[in-house]
């Protein structure tokens, strides 16, 4: 049989490898192939059902003496995890919270022996097995540490790597945040959380099952600064001022799966790249008749260059690795919500100790719906 199934190294963010480590059965020779399959259950908070997902690798052997000893398996399981995520649909104004994944893990060994194949051989599973009725899952959430984070990762006492969510926006403290005043700013709240906060059973004498959906999950909130002036929001150093003719507020999400704000201002600025294809309709040609050429345009999409105002090093940092990441973003023209993404420089100076002035990013948004954008 499979004889433990254990985390050896994640995180509750799905964007980061979350690993199990699988020892199988002893060894025996009489077997034709032996393999461990992993089967991961996993559904949105929102969805009735689980959505199962299979992963399998052959036994490893090594030679002990003059037999083999079987080889630990490991699987990485947050492909699976992701699969369930993509079903949700972010918007800019973000929910009470966001949904969590709740996922548990079955493994066991298959092998064929004469031909006949024996599957499922005493299943070991994770976070356990049930208890009477209850059933137990562990939580995940969306989102993704980044490098430099998974390098500070911890290991416990029992050699398992692990980090735990704490605040869910990069934006340094490094200085002010500049927002505009009697415009929304959108912010995360904190969030602690671990892999490894599961459903169990209570220890002692009398065990009780602990457990059901986390308490809660990653928040955005929303504040509105109504004067000018500094203010700590949440965490948050801000500093408000008067809204400029071309300032606007752009949503986004983050790394860590969470929708932040930022205030920009637009400079003069505007484009419009129309791709145009030529094509040739054939037909029979007489002394007044032709062959006609057609054009067909398309791409029809604005893109706007807007700056990010005064920054100091490590602002201009957060948008160069946090900002002009984002895949999922928003810019709000009038009371509409218009979806857009950045499209990057190939290069952008992050310091440049030539110059005594405070620096700043220039950065262009392309709409993602055509026409004119007023």
């Amino acid at each position: 049989m499979a004889q433990a199934i254990s985390l050896i190294s994640g995180s509750p963010l799905i964007g980061n490898p979350i690993v199990y480590n699988v020892t199988p059965e002893i060894y025996a020779a009489n077997r034709t192939f032996h393999r461990i399959i992993v089967r991961v259950y996993a559904k949105l908070e929102t969805d009735d059902d689980c959505t199962t997902f299979d992963f399998s690798t052959p036994v490893e052997t090594k030679p002990s003496g003059l037999s083999y000893n079987t080889q630990p398996s490991q699987f990485d399981i947050s492909s699976a995890l992701r699969a369930v995520a993509d079903k949700y649909e972010y918007t800019p104004e973000p929910p009470e919270r966001y949904p969590y994944i709740k996922f548990r893990i079955e493994a066991w060994d298959e092998w064929m022996i004469n031909g006949d194949i024996y599957p499922q051989q005493n299943i070991v599973a994770w976070p356990s097995l049930p208890v009477g009725n209850n059933q137990f899952y562990g939580y995940a959430f969306m989102g993704a540490f980044n490098d430099i984070e998974r390098m500070n990762a911890q290991v416990d006492q029992y050699n398992v790597e692990y980090l735990d969510t704490s605040v869910m926006s990069r934006k340094p403290t490094s200085s002010p945040e500049v927002v505009f005043a009697s415009n929304e700013f959108v912010y995360p709240s904190q969030f602690t959380r671990s892999i490894l906060d599961t459903d169990h059973m209570s220890d002692g004498a009398s065990p009780q099952f602990v457990g059901g959906a986390p308490a809660g999950g990653p928040r955005s909130l929303i504040y509105t600064p109504r004067t000018e002036g500094a203010a700590i929001i949440g965490g948050h150093n801000i500093y408000a001022i008067d809204r400029p003719n071309n300032g606007y507020e752009i949503r986004f999400v983050n790394g860590l799966g969470c929708v932040e704000s930022v205030h920009a201002t637009s400079l003069t600025k505007k484009e419009s790249n129309i791709h145009t294809e030529k094509y040739t309709i054939a037909r029979q040609e007489t002394l007044k008749k032709f062959s006609r050429a057609i054009t067909v345009k398309t791409e029809d999409y604005e893109t706007w260059t807007l700056s990010s105002g005064p920054l100091d090093e490590a602002w201009v940092s957060w948008y160069v690795h946090e900002f002009l990441m984002a895949q999922v973003m928003w810019i709000k023209v009038g009371d509409t919500w218009i979806p857009c993404h950045v499209l990057p420089e190939e290069t952008t100076t992050m310091r440049d100790t030539e110059k005594a002035s405070m620096m700043s990013v220039q950065f262009r948004l392309q709409m993602d719906i055509n026409g004119s954008v007023k």
